[in-house]
């Protein structure tokens, strides 16, 4: 599997990053587990402290996520993954495609920060 990943330059794995998050973005607004309305996700909503999964990440804003993040696209919290069996499973499959290809998919991460983070600027 690593020679695989190896193999795989930075730049396809950019593009992957980007179907990925695609196909994950389709799955999400087709099952729509994080149903946002008035600046509050289900989980938020139904909640008695009002606390939501996104509550702390700087990159939340009043209509949800403000970056194109992979990490939050193929993952649910642990209240809508038992909900939306169905959904967590074709998050899931995804998840395997990325961690198959070294794709990394960091939640609360931008696709800039993820591929920072693993991939360290040469000095």
């Amino acid at each position: 599997m690593q020679e695989f990943q190896g193999k795989l330059k930075l730049e396809a794995k950019g593009q992957l990053y980007d179907i990925l998050l695609a196909i994950g973005q389709q799955t999400l607004d087709y099952y729509n587990p994080c149903d946002w309305r008035n600046e509050k996700c289900r989980r938020m909503r139904s909640s008695r402290n009002d606390e939501g999964c996104c509550e702390v990440c700087e990159h939340l804003g009043p209509n949800g996520c403000t970056v194109q993040s992979l990490g939050c696209k193929l993952w649910l919290c642990e209240n809508q993954e038992n909900i939306f069996r169905e959904c967590e499973v074709e998050l899931k499959v995804l998840r395997q495609v990325a961690d198959y290809c070294g794709i990394p998919y960091k939640i609360r991460r931008s696709k800039e920060e993820s591929f920072t983070l693993q991939f360290p600027p040469v000095p």
